[in-house]
């Protein structure tokens, strides 16, 4: 147990420093990948490129992955480095946006019962007690059925990208490595979450206390900040996926 919160503590320090080397382009990736995936298929119109989005997620995975390796090895950072894989590795990582595009399908299939029963609820004159337990039991069965695709995508774009692996090989590889370090990866994950969480919780209770229910301006303010926030938590959790993938691949990345 010791060694597990020794290997966390490691993670987590490891990885906000990492992200706090470059702390302006960290805020703007992250930013990018909130516009792209949070705020892009919400908007009327434009939902039909989350697909495009799903299949390109690892690649934006390397892109962070990219900027990270050169911020810790204090090289240059630029757009075509930050895109820098070759053909190859580009196409494999097309193909795994493919199966994580069929697997967020196959989620949607099996949590559609649940979700039209909570709509149905909620159209009801007197809304029922029973949603706020649909609304746990489809979070709880959306974490079980990723847990799956997190693992086979933890580390396989990196090992792709930086290793040549193929694409079963990569996702075999993968599952390996988080199952090796389940333990410290899941408390470093909750550390993280926490942390968020926390500062999140915080800032909203000093902007209550000064008013912001009152004050759009203030209320504006808290937004961004919490953007802001959610953007570098999101930085963050990249900058984690590297540091993992060092400690556990070190082997074949000396």
């Amino acid at each position: 147990m010791k060694r597990t919160l020794n290997k966390s503590h490691h993670w987590v320090t490891q990885s906000v420093l990492l992200s706090k080397l470059n702390f302006k382009v960290t805020l703007l990736l992250g930013s990018a990948y909130i516009f792209a995936y949070l705020l892009v298929p919400s908007i009327p119109g434009l939902s039909f490129i989350s697909p495009f989005l799903i299949i390109a997620w690892p690649i934006s995975t390397m892109i962070f992955i990219n900027f990270f390796r050169l911020s810790q090895d204090k090289k240059e950072i630029n757009f075509k480095a930050l895109l820098k894989i070759n053909k190859e590795n580009m196409r494999l990582l097309i193909y795994l946006g493919v199966i994580c595009l069929f697997y967020s399908l196959l989620i949607s299939l099996v949590l559609s019962p649940d979700i039209k029963n909570i709509l149905a609820a909620a159209s009801e004159p007197e809304i029922s007690e029973d949603i706020s337990n649909n609304l746990v039991s489809i979070l709880v069965k959306f974490m079980v059925l990723a847990i799956p695709i997190l693992m086979a995508t933890w580390f396989s774009p990196i090992l792709i990208a930086y290793h040549n692996f193929g694409l079963i090989k990569a996702i075999k590889s993968s599952f390996a490595g988080v199952l090796l370090s389940i333990m410290p990866i899941t408390l470093s994950w909750l550390i993280l979450l926490g942390g968020f969480i926390s500062v999140i919780f915080l800032m909203i209770m000093v902007f209550t206390i000064l008013g912001s229910s009152e004050n759009v301006l203030m209320s504006y303010v808290l937004i961004f900040l919490c953007m802001l926030v959610l953007a570098a938590y999101i930085s963050t959790l990249f900058s984690f996926q590297y540091i993992t993938y060092k400690d556990v691949y070190k082997s074949i990345t000396k």
